[in-house]
């Protein structure tokens, strides 16, 4: 792995939990991705203008200990699985220098910037990665997640006839996108944050109140990335709780083009209780389980 970002975790980069918020730590990965793409020999991928770029295909984000205001982060980043047309990358964010703070691994494809199709990799980028590829880290292994998921498609029908909750919706601006007008991953991550604690079927015992001392923190999530939403393209959120025990609560979201009805990106989030003066993770009491299964959607997948 090559180091691949250095900086601090800004103060406006924090939420309401008073730590540095999901979207931020996939934000530093695609800077990290950018400046990885030297060496691998596609140095001018995310310019204006760029012939080929690289695009999420999906994002897997574990959370080891949050960052606060001011602290210092770097990350590093190595590849851990190759083939024709994609690239999977592990970005390991650390509190600088070696605490471990949060793992991205994200699976791009390599496409034409004109036709937005796959294409294969040139010569010297197949060099570099078949010299450098590694095995992917322990900690970035998924904990709650099965990442073999069974093909699927979401759709606004589905998700109205699974009883599945509005949570959110809204327009991405133009601060969101990268230079060819797409928004970029981590605005994605953000719009569901942003909602996440409206699913009231998922924290029928958490306020969101400050003054009770309790909120909710994410642990894990996966996002599969099924089309490029532009500046000035509208989204709906429609969610579920699709599991829940002891430790966490897992959520399903399906984000939706509401005009074409076509789906820019599934996500689960992997969630739990959280004592803002602690800091620590609370169990859910038998009572709480109590409200929370029979809000369950059984099958509710990506």
């Amino acid at each position: 792995m090559i180091e691949t970002f250095f900086g601090i975790a800004e103060a406006w980069e924090a939420d309401e939990l008073g730590h540095l918020n999901m979207r931020y730590y996939v934000e530093r990965a695609e800077q990290a991705r950018a400046a990885f793409c030297g060496p691998l020999g596609l140095g001018g991928a995310f310019k204006s203008g760029a012939l080929s770029t690289l695009v999420p295909k999906q994002h897997h984000v574990k959370y080891h200990k949050e960052l606060r205001p001011g602290d210092p982060m770097r990350c590093q980043t190595g590849i851990v699985a190759f083939d024709a047309t994609t690239i999977t990358l592990e970005h390991q964010i650390f509190k600088a220098p070696d605490i471990l703070s949060c793992t991205v691994v994200e699976t791009l494809a390599h496409i034409s910037s004109r036709t937005g199709a796959e294409f294969n990799w040139p010569k010297r980028v197949r060099d570099y990665a078949n010299k450098h590829i590694s095995k992917l880290s322990e900690a970035a292994h998924p904990r709650n997640i099965d990442l073999d998921y069974p093909p699927f498609t979401p759709t606004i029908k589905q998700a109205k006839k699974l009883g599945l909750k509005v949570i959110g919706r809204g327009m991405f601006a133009a601060h969101e996108a990268g230079a060819d007008g797409s928004i970029r991953g981590h605005a994605l991550f953000g719009r569901i944050s942003d909602s996440a604690q409206n699913l009231s079927a998922a924290w029928p015992d958490i306020l969101f109140d400050p003054k009770t001392g309790v909120s909710g923190a994410l642990l894990e999530k996966l996002a599969v990335h099924r089309a490029r939403p532009k500046i000035g393209d509208c989204y709906v959120i429609y969610s579920g709780l699709r599991a829940a025990n002891t430790y966490v609560r897992e959520l399903c979201h399906w984000m939706m083009d509401p005009i074409s009805g076509q789906c820019w990106g599934s996500f689960i989030g992997v969630g739990c209780g959280f004592d803002l003066n602690t800091r620590r993770l609370i169990k859910t009491d038998e009572t709480a389980l109590a409200l929370l299964r029979p809000n369950i959607i059984p099958g509710l997948s990506v």
